[in-house]
């Protein structure tokens, strides 16, 4: 399926595959999409399953129950197999002791790292 990609969604796939996903998972590319949407609206954080999912889930061609187990799956062997190097830098050092945060504390964290670095290369 060919679709057009929104802004962000580009730097939010580098960003997933800098942590130790690709392409093969079958949540990557509707992660890579939710952290784009929530990039660009912040306030979908707040509607993950009513708004964020069903967004993402019409878009990428599934489902929103899907769309969140693909995301949990891939989040979770990211925060215990991915870059801790990088996950230390967006959550820092104290937050990777403890469990796997939800969804959407992780998506808006990815998603405010994304937004951060990307007002610094705008400045001139």
């Amino acid at each position: 399926m060919s679709r057009q990609k929104i802004k962000g969604e580009r730097e939010a796939e580098k960003l997933w595959r800098r942590l130790g996903a690709n392409g093969s998972y079958a949540g990557f590319w509707s992660a890579a999409y939710a952290t784009a949407r929530i990039m660009e609206e912040p306030e979908l954080i707040a509607y993950v399953c009513k708004g964020l999912y069903i967004d993402t889930a019409k878009n990428c061609g599934s489902s929103p129950e899907r769309v969140e187990r693909n995301i949990r799956t891939l989040k979770e062997r990211i925060w215990f197999d991915g870059d801790r190097e990088l996950l230390a830098e967006i959550y820092g050092e104290k937050a990777l002791k403890g469990r796997a945060p939800t969804n959407r504390v992780f998506l808006d964290m990815l998603a405010a790292y994304l937004r951060e670095k990307m007002d610094e290369t705008a400045k001139p």
